[in-house]
């Protein structure tokens, strides 16, 4: 059995932790904090689709780079980056809670930040990835893509408690907290993460997304993650509508919902895909419908104890249809194409936080509950792709 040491397990899941923490104190702040710098919901929804499409342009390219130039050195590199753009917009953040720029230019210099922190954190998952794909075997490729899954989303259970302590400092404070973890995080990956030796990838023709090896597996990831992007973006501010709340309420409440999510994806990959390691079809099957019933229960919430329990589903299904993508397109290439696959992968989980936000807060000013009424329908569709979708071999050479 071909498994990765455990000092590179661990620097692995501390870095993919400490970039989940980021991922969730934003989302659970940025909608609050936003309105009181004078920014409106389609302002947050443009500033989180423009860098996510910057994250689709170049995760493909950042996947070759791995499989070229070193998958730890594009790890640490992007950790690094990581904290410096994070710093960078936190920091216009706080100048424009304190009023010391207009909301024009907040939402200016909000949107070169968050674009800059896209083009370095997209090496972070493509890199982890292609590690954990050259360090396994493929009968457990699944369980070994859990481990990045894990380590993502235990960092999104940790975000809401890092946002609980230390927002009482202040409302950013969280952001600064992480950037100090994104340093330690950086330099752990950049002396205890050991490389597997792996064929490393000649200058040929680049993998690409039209490749009929990969051309369902990205679409399927592309539509799933248009529903999560949905989510994340409209949560926020239907939960502090809902319950009619302040900024800092709202943040809290959206953090314990938050927090469901993602401990109900922990659980599921821990207790499911690290130990029984279900095949790609499997893990995405019973993700679909998780997801599905996720989003029915969020668009019947007229409480927050349907929304956690919406959001314990959606984790669920996170938690099984994210392993199963980066196994599906992991188990379809080679081993000199891990990074470059992943990169796919990362591409088009990417695409869905382009669509998601403007379709979910163009749907928002409709009407409230709208957002999650077509996220349903979308998962619906999805089921029926799954279902219909082949099982997934091993490519030769990469068993």
């Amino acid at each position: 059995m071909k498994t990765l040491p455990r000092k590179t397990m661990a620097a692995l899941l501390f870095g993919l932790i400490v970039f989940g923490i980021g991922q969730t104190v934003l989302f659970a702040m940025l909608g609050p904090v936003a309105r009181d710098i004078g920014l409106d919901v389609v302002d947050v929804g443009l500033i989180v689709t423009v860098s996510a499409l910057v994250v689709v342009l170049v995760s493909p390219a950042w996947g070759r780079v791995a499989d070229r130039w070193g998958r730890t050195r594009t790890l640490t590199l992007g950790l690094g980056g990581y904290a410096v753009t994070t710093l960078l917009f936190a920091w216009v953040l706080h100048l424009g809670l304190e009023g010391e720029i207009s909301p024009y230019w907040s939402f200016g210099l909000l949107l070169g930040s968050r674009v800059l922190y896209a083009l370095v954190a997209a090496a972070i998952q493509p890199s982890a990835s292609a590690i954990v794909a050259s360090g396994t075997d493929a009968a457990n490729r699944s369980s070994g893509m859990a481990l990045v899954g894990m380590g993502f989303v235990l960092g999104t259970i940790l975000g809401p408690l890092v946002g609980a302590a230390f927002i009482g400092w202040s409302l950013l404070a969280p952001l600064f907290v992480t950037v100090a973890l994104a340093v330690l995080a950086a330099f752990a990956a950049a002396f205890l993460v050991e490389e597997p030796t792996w064929e490393r990838a000649d200058d040929g023709v680049a993998l690409k997304a039209s490749d009929p090896r990969l051309r369902s597996t990205l679409l399927l990831a592309a539509l799933a993650f248009v529903t999560i992007a949905i989510t994340q973006q409209t949560l926020s501010f239907f939960v502090q509508d809902l319950l009619g709340l302040d900024a800092a309420a709202a943040t809290r409440k959206v953090g314990l919902a938050l927090a469901a999510f993602a401990l109900a994806a922990l659980a599921t990959q821990i207790l499911l895909v690290r130990r029984y390691t279900p095949s790609p079809r499997t893990l995405l099957q019973g993700g679909a419908a998780l997801l599905l019933a996720g989003f029915v229960a969020l668009s019947l919430a007229g409480h927050l104890a349907v929304v956690v329990g919406g959001c314990l589903a959606l984790g669920v299904g996170y938690g099984l249809a994210m392993p199963g993508f980066q196994s599906s397109a992991s188990l379809a290439v080679g081993p000199a194409e891990q990074g470059a696959a992943a990169g796919l992968v990362s591409a088009a989980m990417a695409l869905g936080f382009v669509i998601g936000p403007i379709l979910g807060t163009s749907l928002y000013y409709a009407e409230h509950r709208l957002p999650f009424i077509a996220a349903a329908a979308l998962c619906l569709g999805l089921l029926g792709a799954v279902t219909a979708m082949r099982q997934t071999t091993p490519a030769e050479g990469a068993r």
